[in-house]
């Protein structure tokens, strides 16, 4: 009987799915994924974390409540430091297995690997840390890992490939939504804030859709390089985004208490500021509701409408 390793859909999940998936499964164990996330999950994750925590972290909590109640025998949950060189995580990332330990939720044992990219890239020392509850195989390890690389690399260029491949000829305008993926692709946490747009006639742009290399390629624009890896990611996006021809708008996604959006928001604002493009600040906890976001969208939307001149005969009511 194979093995079964939790996976929660949580934060970096978001990002790496097809890696992780793909390398436990080929090692032939049985990856179990929390289901999307919903009310009772953040619920469960409201019970278990300080309220200072940020809402992504609650969630993730939640998740991992889940999963252990399942029976799973192992749970991943890597301690992620550094994914590139000379750039950090969310600090919180790098505490997730203490926090976890420390909590109430009787967790199975952990799959805790360090990454951390800018001290130590040991690949070797990594995958066996990965897989010592699993297999001493090195073959096979081996092998495995490099099919997850390669769904990696398919996944990435199929998210490059179908947004080039739209036909916007109908949509007067485009939005990108600049933030974590985790707050870009929950649905639960975001109120499927993409669909929403796409039925108001938006043509939707996310970083995730601009080559690693484009946005590298923008950031050397800057003075200096971002600390944060999401932050490079974030502001690598908009740079190239404001250099497209057409009528366009951002949508900016943080959390709450995010401590890295709390200074890379700003950058974005001023740069927005400076091409004079529409943007809207949208920041998500547990206390936001569907009404009061669909109401800013919707007239998001109506702005952007109007500046591409499909509302000239409009008259406001106040004159």
């Amino acid at each position: 009987m194979s093995l079964k390793i939790g996976m929660p859909r949580a934060l970096l999940y978001h990002t790496y799915f097809p890696l992780w998936n793909t390398f436990f499964e080929s090692l032939g164990t049985e990856v179990i994924i929390s289901p999307q996330t919903n009310k009772l999950m953040l619920d469960e994750g409201l019970k278990n974390v300080v309220d200072e925590t940020c809402l992504p972290v609650k969630i993730f909590f939640g998740h991992v409540a889940y999963l252990s109640e399942l029976g799973v025998d192992l749970l991943f949950v890597p301690r992620i430091v550094s994914i590139e060189k000379k750039a950090y995580i969310c600090p919180k990332f790098m505490g997730l297995p203490d926090m976890l330990i420390a909590s109430k939720i009787r967790i199975p044992p952990l799959i805790q690997p360090t990454i951390n990219n800018v001290k130590n890239n040991n690949l070797s020392k990594f995958l066996k840390e990965c897989t010592s509850q699993i297999t001493s195989n090195k073959l096979k390890i081996w092998k495995a890992w490099q099919e997850a690389w390669q769904e990696q690399i398919r996944h990435e260029q199929n998210l490059i490939k179908n947004h080039s491949c739209k036909n916007t000829d109908n949509n007067d305008f485009t939005i990108l939504i600049i933030g974590h993926d985790y707050n870009i692709y929950d649905t639960y946490v975001n109120m499927d804030m993409i669909e929403k747009l796409k039925k108001m006639g938006c043509n939707v742009v996310t970083p995730t859709q601009i080559s690693k290399q484009e946005r590298d390629k923008q950031l050397r624009k800057l003075p200096r390089s971002i600390f944060w890896t999401y932050g490079r990611d974030l502001l690598g996006a908009l740079y190239n985004f404001v250099e497209r021809p057409g009528n366009k708008g951002v949508i900016i996604l943080s959390s709450f208490g995010c401590g890295v959006d709390s200074f890379i928001d700003n950058m974005i604002v001023r740069r927005l500021t400076q091409y004079k493009i529409p943007y809207l600040n949208i920041t998500l906890d547990e206390h936001t509701g569907d009404g009061g976001l669909v109401t800013r969208i919707e007239a998001f939307v109506d702005i952007l409408n109007w500046r591409g001149g499909s509302h000239k005969s409009y008259v406001s009511s106040h004159g």
